[in-house]
C-alpha cells in the first residue's frame, strides 16, 4: 500500500530514528568525556560552566579564585571545592554571608559531599552542580538560556561575549595566565549573499558555526557571534603561539569544507585576527580591538590568512 501524501514511510521512520539514536550515542559518547562542573544559574556570567579540573579550587569574588563569581556579596575566598576521584566536596571558608546548598547553610570549615542537580548559593548568586559525565553538561554548552543565544547559530551572542571577555581578562591578569582571542569574519560575504541569496547566506554562517564549534574547540572556549558575519572566540590559558596554530587549522579547514547549497558549491574562507593578553594591555575591550586590528590587516594583506597582533 503506497502511504498517502505528507505521510511517511516505514523505512522513512525507521531512519529518522536510526538518526535520532545516533545523535543520542555521540552526544552521550562525548558527555563521558566532560569533567564536573559548576553551572551559573542566577549570576554573571549566566550559564557559564566552570570545570572542575583541579584536585582544589577556590570560588570567590577576588579575581585570583580558580572559580570568579562577580557579585559584591560573595567573599574574596568564600569557599572551596574539593575532588577526590568521582566524589566532590564543598566547604565554606569562613565567608561574610554563608554558603548554602540546596538552602541550608554550610557550618564554616566543615566539607559537604555534593550530589547532582545541588544548588549553591552565594550572595545573590547560585550555581549548579553536575557531576562528570552527565548528558546536561552539554544542554549547558549548547546555551540554555536564550538569552545569551545567537538565534541563527546557536552559540553565544555578543551581549555575553563582552561578559565573559572581562571576566575571563580579569582572571587571566590575577593569575597571571595566559589569555588569547580570535576574531574572525567571512571573506567576501556581502557577495555571497548577493549572487546566492540570503538564504545561503544563512546556511554558510549556520555551517560554519558548527564546524569549528564542534571540532577545533575545547568545552571551556567561548565562542560567540559578534555580529553579522564577525565571531569571537576566547582562548584561557592559551598564548599567541597556540592561538595562531588554532587559527590556522581553523582557517585551513573552512577553505577545505565543502559549503553545498542547492547543489552548489560556495566559496567561502575566513580571516582571522589573533591578539595575546600582555603586559601592555590594561583593558579587555584593549585587548579585543588588538585582535580586530590583527583581522584588519588580514583582510588588507589578502584575506584567507592569520594575523597576530603585536
Amino acid at each position: 500500500m503506497v502511504p498517502p501524501p505528507g505521510s511517511a514511510s516505514d523505512s522513512d521512520k525507521t531512519a529518522v530514528i536510526q538518526g535520532d539514536a545516533e545523535t543520542l550515542r555521540k552526544e552521550l559518547q562525548k558527555a563521558k568525556e566532560q569533567e564536573a562542573c559548576l553551572i551559573v544559574i542566577r549570576g554573571k556570567p549566566q550559564g557559564h560552566r566552570y570545570f572542575l579540573t583541579q584536585p582544589e579550587m577556590v570560588i570567590g569574588r577576588d579575581p585570583s579564585a580558580d572559580i570568579t563569581v562577580a557579585d559584591q556579596a560573595v567573599s574574596r575566598s568564600h569557599a572551596r571545592i574539593t575532588r577526590s576521584g568521582d566524589d566532590v566536596h564543598l566547604v565554606d571558608l569562613g565567608s561574610s554571608n554563608g554558603t548554602f546548598v540546596n538552602d541550608k547553610k554550610l557550618k564554616p570549615n566543615e566539607p559537604v559531599k555534593l550530589a547532582k542537580e545541588d544548588m549553591l548559593k552565594m550572595g545573590n548568586s547560585i550555581l549548579k552542580f553536575l557531576p562528570a559525565g552527565e548528558l546536561e553538561i552539554l544542554f549547558y554548552g549548547n546555551l540554555g538560556s536564550a538569552a545569551h543565544t545567537d538565534p541563527m547559530t546557536r552559540i553565544y551572542n555578543k551581549g555575553y561575549l563582552l561578559e565573559a571577555l572581562e571576566a575571563e581578562f580579569k582572571r587571566a591578569k590575577a593569575l597571571h595566565t595566559d589569555f588569547s582571542v580570535l576574531f574572525f569574519d567571512l571573506d567576501h560575504f556581502k557577495k555571497i549573499n548577493d549572487t546566492y541569496g540570503h538564504d545561503a547566506g544563512d546556511f554558510v554562517l549556520k555551517e560554519i558555526t558548527s564546524l569549528i564549534r564542534g571540532g577545533y574547540l575545547r568545552p571551556k572556549d567561548v565562542f560567540a557571534r559578534y555580529g553579522g558575519e564577525e565571531f569571537v572566540v576566547l582562548l584561557s590559558n592559551m598564548n599567541a603561539k597556540a592561538a595562531q596554530e588554532l587559527a590556522e587549522r581553523i582557517r585551513a579547514a573552512v577553505e577545505m569544507h565543502p559549503f553545498i547549497y542547492e547543489g552548489k558549491r560556495l566559496p567561502v574562507n575566513i580571516s582571522m585576527g589573533v591578539a595575546e593578553l600582555a603586559s601592555g594591555i590594561e583593558s579587555a575591550q584593549t585587548l579585543l580591538k588588538a585582535a580586530d586590528k590583527a583581522l584588519y590587516a588580514a583582510k588588507q594583506g589578502g584575506r584567507n590568512r592569520v594575523v597576530v597582533a603585536n
